[in-house]
């Protein structure tokens, strides 16, 4: 029975090709996006680790900071005087404080319009340049110098590159405060790469800084070093002992993860949405098998009936369709996921087309990708093929000598409109949660319309 199925499905290479392509470009929508979103994550998880690599603790205030139309936005700044606090301990090699705004800085490009970021953060950071305190800063001048007067600014690479911004220019940047011309002294890049996607940045002094964003006596966070043989939980707690009730800390491996985990969180969006359209493509891909499963079982009625007739069993024929269906599905499932590689490459070149950049590093294959993308297109290929196999064994052997002999109707065929019916319902329902039902999260909203659309 195993030669009878592959000499079928040799015998039908065209049908079995074309039945194949939907299940190949589902598989490569899943595959590409899991290793799109999976390579940057890593990418962000890589910037924050380094950016953390010379910290080993950092104080910020307790609780979290809430903006004027109610969204948390931060933990709330801590008084400079946290910073000598900090350097009393005595665990503690180095300390400084430093302010991070994350929407604060608008770059402007040299005719005076705002450098849109598509919704990216547009920070502004306020940093010591004292040397001794480098260890502490995430970022590298790639060019000149850190700014020390109030007018002067450095700004990121890809900024620079992309405005043309060169070192000794003027470059306005618009904050709380009105619009103000700076001297451009310096260009960095956060951690190794020239630029966090599309987000921008700005580097000021600290006083600077402070009054750009109101955020005079204060500092976002205060970032410390152990001593020799301190390790980095013996210096949280020994910082915590000295801390007032109205301040908190962690170490920094634990705040570099709650970084890439919010980072994980904006990601989780581009994935939904892209496995949506997976979901399409795969549900699509069913009926096309299903529908062609259907025709070449009413086509071999004859020749399933003489198998019946020389001793083949209702296992035999069912178990020869099925292996049709798995051959095709694993087939088809390993060409999209190879496929999957260079979706990945074609997504990300999308994005900057649209100037949506994100930070990549070297591609990431997970064994989770392989799995679910194998699983998922060799399952949906088996499940659609499995009504037609089983109809299949339901041809008499008697049939083999009957002219037009064709399968009896499946008892299920009175039901076919009332599924159709609750199918539709249930896609209208979708549709309206996620385009009228409010406190619907994102992702919720975009699977409800992936489902909406899929039935």
């Amino acid at each position: 029975m195993i030669r009878v199925s592959l000499r079928g499905l040799a015998g039908r290479k065209l049908r079995a090709a074309l039945t194949a392509i939907a299940i190949v470009l589902g598989v490569a929508m899943i595959s590409g996006t899991y290793i799109l979103t999976d390579t940057i994550d890593r990418a962000f998880s890589q910037i924050f680790t380094e950016s953390y690599a010379g910290t080993d603790a950092v104080v910020t205030g307790k609780g979290v900071d809430i903006s004027i139309d109610g969204e948390t936005v931060a933990a709330p700044p801590v008084d400079e005087a946290m910073l000598e606090t900090v350097r009393s301990v005595p665990e503690v090699a180095l300390a400084t404080g430093s302010i991070v705004d994350d929407y604060g800085a608008k770059i402007l490009t040299p005719e005076g319009e705002a450098i849109a970021t598509g919704g990216a953060p547009s920070f502004g950071f306020g940093i010591d340049p004292d040397p001794a305190l480098a260890r502490f800063n995430p970022l590298k001048l790639a060019e000149g110098r850190w700014p020390t007067a109030e007018n002067e600014v450095v700004i990121d690479a890809g900024t620079a590159d992309e405005q043309k911004y060169a070192v000794g220019e003027k470059v306005q940047i618009s904050t709380l405060e009105p619009t103000r011309a700076f001297e451009l002294v310096g260009i960095a890049q956060y951690g190794n790469v020239d630029s966090l996607g599309t987000a921008t940045f700005a580097v000021f002094t600290i006083p600077a800084a402070q009054d750009l964003f109101e955020r005079e006596g204060q500092f976002d966070a205060v970032s410390a070093a152990a001593k020799d043989g301190v390790t980095e939980d013996d210096l949280v707690q020994a910082i915590a002992a000295a801390l007032p009730p109205d301040a908190e800390v962690v170490s920094a491996t634990q705040e570099a993860a709650d970084q890439s985990d919010e980072i994980s969180g904006f990601t989780s969006i581009i994935r939904y949405f892209l496995l949506a359209f997976a979901g399409i493509a795969l549900f699509v891909g069913s009926f096309v098998i299903f529908n062609t499963f259907s025709i070449t079982v009413a086509q071999r009625t004859r020749e399933f009936a003489t198998l019946r007739t020389i001793g083949a069993s209702r296992r035999q024929v069912l178990g020869s369709v099925i292996l049709e269906s798995l051959v095709i599905g694993l087939v088809a499932s390993l060409i999209g996921l190879m496929l999957g590689l260079l979706l990945a490459e074609g997504i990300q070149a999308l994005f900057r087309l649209f100037d949506f950049e994100l930070p990549t590093t070297d591609r990431v294959f997970a064994l989770r990708t392989v799995v679910v993308a194998l699983v998922v297109g060799v399952g949906i290929t088996l499940a659609a093929g499995l009504f037609p196999a089983i109809r299949a064994t339901r041809v008499p052997p008697i049939a083999a000598v009957r002219e037009g002999a064709e399968l009896p109707k499946s008892r299920l065929a009175p039901f076919f409109p009332w599924i159709a019916g609750l199918m539709a319902a249930g896609a209208l329902a979708l549709l309206g949660r996620a385009m009228f039902v409010d406190n619907v999260g994102t992702a919720d909203r975009l699977l409800s319309i992936a489902l909406g659309v899929l039935l």
